[in-house]
């Protein structure tokens, strides 16, 4: 497409690649296939399938609002973790005491 350059993970590599190019592309397609879930999950449950807005910026200024969508559960599951780590510090003495003499020592 124009000046760009497509690339697909060919089942077998070419004969010419030498090692650092194989190992470029394998890890570049990898990295691929790990974010393609993210923006599945983007646009299935944060309403990017279909831009809503209006305007020369609004596919921007929706994939921004996804993000900050994504981001915010992230940080919900994150904050989830730490409170009841905090609980089940606050409820369990005997381990409490215990990591605490053993952060001491």
């Amino acid at each position: 497409i124009g000046s760009t350059k497509i690339s697909t993970p060919d089942y077998k590599p070419l004969k010419r690649d030498t090692e650092y190019q194989k190992r470029s592309k394998r890890k570049k397609f990898r990295r691929r296939a790990a974010i393609e879930p993210v923006i599945g999950h983007l646009k299935t449950d944060f309403r990017m399938a279909q831009n809503y807005l209006s305007g020369a910026t609004s596919p921007q200024i929706n994939a921004f609002l996804a993000a900050t969508g994504w981001n915010l559960k992230e940080m919900m599951k994150q904050l989830k973790n730490e409170v009841e780590l905090l609980l089940f510090y606050i409820f369990n003495p005997v381990l409490t005491r215990f990591f605490l003499k053993k952060k001491l020592s």
